[in-house]
């Protein structure tokens, strides 16, 4: 079973990742799986593999899913498996050669008699299937080289492992290879959520516990969310410290991040190991993104880039999803609430040891307090998990989420007409296994699909931006070095247009990587990590990323560390290529940055002290004059960060940050615009009686310097406010009946100059388990 699914998911990603025309060893895999697989999986291996490869290929384009040609693609295969099992249990080179060709030969022969038949391309005569036939041999002749490489690698491999009485474990190991040789695979983070809850997997290549990791990291559990009944991704980023959670208007509005004075672009967006990133305009939208799917989200404070690769300059915000259960339980809450606010939400698991299902749907809805303020999001995901012997993992998981809000405008500006629609569709396929002892090796496959439209009137623009993706990484010991080799491709692919006409057809980036990472540990107190990533961007060439870490740990739970590093940000399509402000002679924008802090253990928690520097050059900057955009901003910004979490007593725990910021725009002189110097929270999680949970939070916000309205050229000084919320939950058996709360002081504030926040909700509702 292990060696099936691994033969699939070489089968996926030969597909799926860039190669020369059709240089894709499907029939190898159906001929060996064939010959060595029981019967009833050897059927099922090129076929799952076409199947799956064909619903990421298809996506969006509008194709058939059953066409005579595609009819006779999946027959060739088939009958490459029946050719294996028949005549290659037993066999040497030559008659190996002669099925595999053979087998280039008759896909050759069938699926071009099937175009020339069906599609209407070529004249039903023979002069025309001749013409098919000649036409088509230039690209037969990487089917051949692509069969006769990959029968010759698999039946080798297998041979090896015969004479090693290792079977299973060097078979992976070659498949494992040939992702890595063939499929281009990436990077080095876990793609599956930590067993423990003390585990971190993204501040680097493999698992560490937190207390060992040399990074700044927030870790925010399932438990937590729902203790504070945080609704969304963004509100539950306002109690991570070094954060600033800034939100343009009311329910719905574009909420972005940004990670100690960084701009939000500089954030990256995992999810599940797949970035979410916007390849249109840089950037990311927390909006479209609820907690009711998500498990743990890990926080990175810092340049990751030499683990991530674009983008990551602030630092990571890696999403997990919820995994599947291995027996049924359900769980379906609605409320209701002031500003016609009212959601209904569910989320069910069920399964075995072996295999598992996981589903959740959210439909929401809310007024704002200003006219044409109005949000309303339907949302769904399904999650397939397959768990075998050899602690082998895999899943194929599915996402949408279907939002439309109105856009009032700025104060002064306001607009009654003007609407946001956005789907967001994804597709990843993670895997890990362990292809020897002692090694972990991971897999993932994905596609994040957007498709945006602004519809005003006089002006109808719609987008669709994907961001295509493949990773493979593996990670071993050797002695006191934990070390991981990673690659990644990238595909930013972007179509636009409006009323007026096209702006974008299909305008694309590729960006290749690979890099090493080693985490090093001497004796009980020394940490080390250094680590070097390259990447090779189709429009600007080359970027190197190293970064360091090093912890020592003293006595009395008392530990320092430090951290450096680059980042850098690749410039987005739209930067690229939009025909109003696009530069295609745009370089990457780049930083350095450095932290060190001091942990402190006790009882129930930690405290830390941390202290950073970042500067940011070659940033892109749109010049008023030209209408171009160019690399020709600078900045820097430095600061203090404070943290404390602990449980004080049975029934209560309390967490609090605080950043102090100073930046820099090196150009102006002028404080960056959205960085409050001063910013933190406090909250506490209580439990009176048995069954009830109380949690009051509160934000400050301080003073920060903004623009006015749209006018990007006149500065203003935004004044500092603070928002209290309270979420309360009273369980009586399978019923929760709860209350939540929002700004409940009524407190006037724009995290956006002239985009004012919402003001008083409370919602109430019941959460039934089942």
């Amino acid at each position: 079973m292990t060696t099936a699914v691994l033969l699939v998911l070489l089968g996926i990603a030969s597909r799926l990742l860039p190669h020369p025309p059709n240089f894709v060893a499907m029939g190898a895999i159906g001929l060996y799986a064939g010959a060595r697989l029981p019967r009833r999986w050897a059927w099922t291996v090129p076929l799952a593999a076409m199947a799956l490869s064909d619903l990421v290929l298809d996506a969006g384009t509008g194709r058939a899913a059953i066409t005579p040609v595609r009819l006779a693609v999946y027959g060739c295969f088939a009958l490459m498996v029946a050719a294996g099992a028949l005549f290659a249990k037993t066999t040497g080179p030559a008659r190996l050669a002669l099925l595999a060709g053979g087998g280039a030969v008759l896909f050759f022969l069938v699926t071009n008699f099937a175009v020339w038949a069906t599609l209407g391309t070529y004249p039903l005569t023979p002069a025309g299937l001749l013409s098919c036939y000649l036409l088509g041999i230039p690209w037969f002749w990487g089917t051949l080289a692509a069969e006769l490489l990959g029968a010759a690698a698999l039946f080798s491999l297998d041979a090896l492992s015969r004479r090693q009485a290792a079977r299973r474990a060097v078979t992976a190991a070659g498949v494992s290879a040939l992702l890595l040789a063939v499929a281009s695979p990436a990077p080095g983070q876990s793609q599956v959520a930590p067993v423990a809850e003390n585990i971190v997997v993204s501040a680097t290549a493999s698992p560490e516990e937190i207390g060992e990791v040399p990074s700044s990291v927030t870790v925010l559990t399932r438990e937590q969310i729902e203790e504070n009944g945080w609704k969304t991704v963004g509100d539950a980023l306002r109690s991570v410290p070094g954060l600033d959670v800034r939100n343009s208007g009311g329910p719905g509005a574009a909420t972005s991040v940004f990670i100690r004075g960084a701009n939000s672009q500089h954030t990256l967006v995992l999810i599940d190991g797949v970035r979410a990133n916007s390849p249109f305009f840089p950037g990311y939208d927390f909006s479209l993104l609820s907690t009711l799917n998500v498990e743990r989200i890990e926080i990175v404070r810092g340049p990751v880039s030499a683990l991530y690769g674009s983008e990551a300059i602030g630092g990571v915000v890696h999403v997990f999803t919820r995994p599947a259960g291995e027996k049924f339980s359900a769980r379906v809450s609605g409320e209701l609430g002031n500003a016609d606010r009212g959601e209904l939400s569910a989320f069910a698991t069920a399964g075995s040891k072996s295999f598992g299902l996981a589903a959740s749907f959210r439909d929401a809805q809310e007024d704002g307090d200003r006219a044409n303020d109005d949000w309303q999001e339907t949302s769904g995901s399904l999650r397939l998990e397959g768990r075998f012997p050899d602690d082998f993992r895999i899943a194929l998981e599915g996402s949408v989420v279907d939002s439309e809000i109105g856009l009032p405008g700025p104060v002064g500006q306001e607009s009654l007409d003007s609407r946001y629609h956005n789907r967001q569709e994804s597709l990843i396929l993670p895997a890990s296994f362990s292809p020897a002892e002692g090694h972990r090796a991971q897999v993932t496959l994905g596609v994040i699909r957007a498709e945006p439209v602004f519809d005003s009137p006089g002006f109808v623009g719609e987008t669709i931006s994907q961001n295509f993706q493949a990773r493979a990484s593996d990670s071993f010991r050797a002695g006191a070095h934990a070390l991981t080799g990673f690659a990644e491709w990238q595909r930013w692919q972007v179509d636009d247009s409006s009323n007026f006409g096209v702006t974008l057809d299909g305008q694309r980036a590729t960006i290749w990587s690979f890099g090493l990472e080693d985490s090093a540990t001497f004796g009980s107190q020394w940490q080390v990590t250094a680590g070097l990533r390259y990447d090779r961007h189709s429009e600007f060439g080359d970027a190197w990323s190293p970064r360091a870490a090093v912890s020592y740990r003293l006595k009395n739970g008392w530990r320092l560390r430090a951290s450096g590093g680059t980042g850098f940000r690749a410039p987005s399509v739209g930067e690229l290529y939009y025909p109003f402000s696009g530069n295609p002679d745009l370089e990457p924008e780049t930083s350095v940055s450095f932290d060190a802090g001091v942990e402190k253990e006790i009882p129930g928690g930690r405290a830390a002290l941390a202290v950073f520097w970042n500067d940011f050059d070659d940033l892109i900057v749109f010049d008023f004059v030209t209408g171009l955009n160019y690399n020709v901003g600078s900045a820097r910004s430095n600061g203090i960060e404070l943290s404390w979490q602990q449980s004080l007593s049975p029934g209560v725990t309390a967490d609090m940050g605080y950043m102090y910021l100073d930046t820099e725009d090196k150009e102006t002189g002028l404080p960056l615009i959205r960085r409050p110097e001063h910013s933190g929270f406090a909250g506490v999680t209580l439990e009176p009686i048995r069954s009830l949970i109380v949690s009051p939070r509160a934000v400050y916000v301080g003073r920060r310097a903004d623009v006015l309205g749209t006018n990007s050229l006149v500065r203003v000084e935004s004044p500092s406010y603070w928002r209290v919320d309270l979420y309360a939950r009273y369980t009586i058996g399978t019923f929760a009946p709860y209350v939540r709360g929002q700004n409940l002081f009524d407190a006037e504030y724009e995290d956006a100059n002239g985009f004012p926040a919402s003001g008083v909700r409370v919602a109430g509702g019941v959460e039934v388990a089942f």
